[in-house]
């Protein structure tokens, strides 16, 4: 096994973050380019700035009000790019797709509260019950809280690579019954931090789960652009849905979530994304159509997801560099998972296998005393070893408590983001120092 690497003695080396220029990941140049041209259209006119940005930034100027993008500009943000999102939409899935449902938000944790809100019934004295995911980000589970709803997670299925147990969802649903009305399943594809991608079938049984039990199934899909694996490829439950064809096509009701921060181009600073909804009723639509009702996104936010969403044709610098970065990011993430489990698999920690996302969970093996004294501590096992982990390497990983886990297991999120050499030094400093916790408390 190789040596181990020496502690990090100025600042701690995150290990966990999904934030993917935060981790190293490089902008997509021309997109900041057109971003810059219509900040500042004087660059309309500057050769240094290709002329396909230069085109583009034009058009987007063209449809602002007064051609500037420092006024509110609603018809930009509520039909202009609602209309090339449904296209993406409808490219994407093979079926129809209304601007109309079309939501665009500053991102799925500020909109995740609002939306679950709208199915509370404060006066009922039976409180709306929320399925989350374990592992799963915490973001649901906590808008549950805000909302006024009490958050029911449901244990993954890590055996089979983290799918989603549907017998043990119907089993966490009738539980929760004595203390809730479970009303929303949220389902997280491609996972986070587990980083499968779901099945067809299992996407079909988790539809046919929802019609059974009339519930709302929130898709958090996010990650979809991060989904690398040609073997099990990302479809989305809009797709599924309109291929089961009736009457699941026309009366599941389904809210679906994309992001900026989670796509190919990883702006997270820009703080857009967008939600669809599907065979919603319209009490429920017609809180999102009022433009006070939910926090808005920044226009620049709105420009980088329209280009997203609305990419020249084939051969165009755009469209091009847009490709690169898919491909690029792919295959970056391909080449991170095979890392992951040869540096694992020197040692004793376990994975499953990967084929989306940006994080992975591997499985602690915590001895019984390690177990007794980080209860003596007050400390969640996974918690406590983080910490030692911490002090002996300098690497910070985040403990999968953070994230739920299934009774009885312990974990820690990884982030493949970073370059390969950083992440190499994260996985030998964890497999090196799990060796030595272990024999330090056998």
């Amino acid at each position: 096994m190789p040596a181990m690497p020496p502690p990090v003695s100025d600042a701690p080396l995150d290990g966990s973050s999904d934030d993917a220029h935060a981790m190293g990941l490089a902008p997509v140049t021309i997109l900041r380019q057109i971003a810059a041209a219509c900040t500042y259209p004087e660059l309309l006119e500057d050769p240094a700035v290709p002329e396909g940005a230069r085109c583009r930034a034009q058009r987007i100027l063209q449809e602002m009000e007064a051609g500037n993008i420092g006024g509110y500009n609603h018809e930009h943000r509520d039909l202009a790019v609602p209309r090339r999102v449904a296209r993406f939409l409808q490219r994407r899935d093979g079926a129809p797709s209304d601007p109309r449902s079309i939501v665009l938000t500053n991102g799925t944790s500020s909109i995740l509260p609002f939306m679950m809100s709208l199915l509370v019934d404060v006066t009922s004295p039976c409180p709306t019950g929320v399925l989350v995911p374990v592992p799963g980000p915490p973001v649901h589970a906590g808008a549950a809280a805000l909302a006024g709803a009490v958050a029911v997670p449901y244990q993954l299925a890590e055996e089979r690579g983290w799918a989603v147990d549907v017998d043990m969802v119907r089993q966490e649903l009738r539980r929760a019954q004595a203390r809730c009305h479970p009303k929303v399943l949220c389902v997280v594809n491609p996972g986070d931090p587990t980083g499968h991608v779901l099945s067809w079938q299992n996407m079909v049984d988790i539809i046919q789960l929802v019609a059974e039990e009339n519930l709302l199934l929130l898709a958090d899909e996010g990650q979809q652009d991060r989904a690398f694996d040609p073997d099990h490829p990302f479809v989305s439950f809009k797709r599924v849905l309109w291929e089961m064809g009736a009457p699941f096509s026309s009366t599941i009701q389904l809210v679906s979530f994309y992001s900026l921060s989670k796509s190919i181009a990883g702006e997270s600073g820009f703080r857009v994304g967008f939600l669809e909804l599907v065979n919603v009723e319209q009490g429920v639509v017609r809180p999102f159509q009022l433009a006070q009702s939910i926090p808005r996104p920044c226009v620049l936010g709105r420009i980088l997801l329209d280009i997203l969403m609305d990419p020249p044709d084939k051969g165009d610098p755009i469209q091009q560099a847009l490709e690169e970065q898919r491909q690029g990011l792919c295959r970056h993430l391909a080449h991170q998972w095979q890392l992951l489990q040869e540096v694992l698999g020197q040692g004793s920690l376990c994975c499953q296998p990967g084929q989306g996302g940006a994080r992975a969970c591997p499985r602690l093996q915590l001895p019984p005393r390690a177990l007794r004294q980080a209860q003596e501590l007050g400390l969640e096992p996974d918690v406590f070893f983080c910490q030692q982990l911490l002090e002996a390497t300098g690497v910070l990983l985040a403990p999968g408590s953070e994230f739920g886990q299934p009774e009885g297991t312990y974990h820690v999120v990884v982030s493949l983001l970073p370059p390969a050499p950083t992440l190499e030094r994260v996985l030998l400093a964890l497999t090196h120092f799990h060796a030595t916790f272990i024999q330090a408390f056998s």
